[in-house]
C-alpha cells in the first residue's frame, strides 16, 4: 500500500508540473491559489481584527495553507526522485557485449534531462528510441505529443516536438539494471550515469556534472539489446549510488 501511494504521488506530481493551464503549470496555480487565500485572510485580520468564525472555517483555512505547502514539498521530493521509482537489481545477469548497427533502433521509455537547440527540459517516461551511431555516440530520441490532464490542462507548446539525450562511451560512469516504476506501470530498466559538461551561451564549458538517464523496456529482450550495446564500449557495469 505504501509503495502504491508513493508511485501515485510521484506520477501525480509530474502531471501537475508537466501540464499547463493558461501560462502556468498546474502546480504553480495550486501554490498561488493557496498563498493568495492565506494572504487575503491575514490582511483581513490585520485590518479588521480576528472575527469570530465557526470551527469549520478555521479548519478550511488551515487545510488550504497546508495544501499549498504540501504542493511545494511534494514537488521538491518528487523532483529529487525524478518522478519515478527505481529499484536496482543486483541479481540481473549482464548480456555478452554486442554493438548495435547504426540503423538499429530499440523502443523504450526514457526519463532524463533532454536537450534540443540549446534548450533543456526534464521529461519522465517519454516514449523514445535508442540508437548508436557509427561513431559509437549513443542517442535517446523522444517526442512529446499533445496530452491533457484533468480535462483542462495540457502540455505547453514549448514542450512539444523532438527531444534528445546524447552521450559517448567515454562519458559513461556506471550502468545499473533494475525495475522502473512510473505510476502503476513497471518496466525492466537501466540507469545510466554519465558525465555531462554543458556549454554556456558564450561558448564556455561548465564543470562536468553527473546526469542520470533511466531507460525502461517492455521486455527483457529490448533491455538486453541496449545493455549489450553499452557494454560493448564500457566493458563493465557497476551500481549507481541511489
Amino acid at each position: 500500500m505504501k509503495h502504491t501511494l508513493t508511485r501515485f504521488l510521484l506520477k501525480f506530481a509530474y502531471q501537475l508540473r508537466h501540464h499547463d493551464l493558461g501560462e502556468w503549470a498546474l502546480e504553480r496555480w495550486g501554490v498561488a491559489a493557496a498563498a493568495a487565500t492565506v494572504v487575503v485572510v491575514l490582511l483581513q485580520w490585520c485590518l479588521r481584527g480576528m472575527p469570530p468564525r465557526p470551527a469549520w472555517h478555521w479548519a478550511l483555512f488551515l487545510l488550504i495553507a497546508l495544501a499549498g505547502l504540501g504542493l511545494i514539498l511534494l514537488q521538491r521530493w518528487a523532483g529529487r526522485q525524478m518522478y519515478i521509482s527505481f529499484t536496482p537489481d543486483a541479481q540481473a545477469t549482464p548480456p555478452a557485449p554486442r554493438s548495435l548497427a547504426p540503423t538499429d533502433k530499440v523502443l523504450l521509455h526514457a526519463t532524463a534531462q533532454f536537450e534540443v537547440e540549446g534548450k533543456i527540459r526534464f521529461f519522465a517516461d517519454l516514449l523514445a528510441y535508442w540508437r548508436t551511431f557509427a561513431s559509437r555516440e549513443h542517442a535517446v530520441m523522444a517526442i512529446v505529443h499533445r496530452s491533457r490532464f484533468l480535462g483542462l490542462a495540457r502540455v505547453a507548446e514549448r514542450h512539444l516536438g523532438m527531444w534528445y539525450v546524447f552521450f559517448t562511451p567515454e562519458m559513461i560512469e556506471a550502468i545499473t539494471p533494475g525495475v522502473i516504476t512510473f505510476g502503476a506501470r513497471r518496466r525492466c530498466g537501466l540507469c545510466v550515469a554519465y558525465r555531462h559538461a554543458p556549454a554556456t551561451p558564450d561558448g564556455r564549458i561548465k564543470a562536468p556534472a553527473t546526469r542520470l538517464v533511466y531507460l525502461g523496456f517492455d521486455d527483457e529482450t529490448a533491455r538486453a539489446q541496449v545493455w549489450a550495446d553499452l557494454l560493448a564500449d564500457v566493458g563493465h557495469y557497476s551500481r549507481v549510488p541511489m
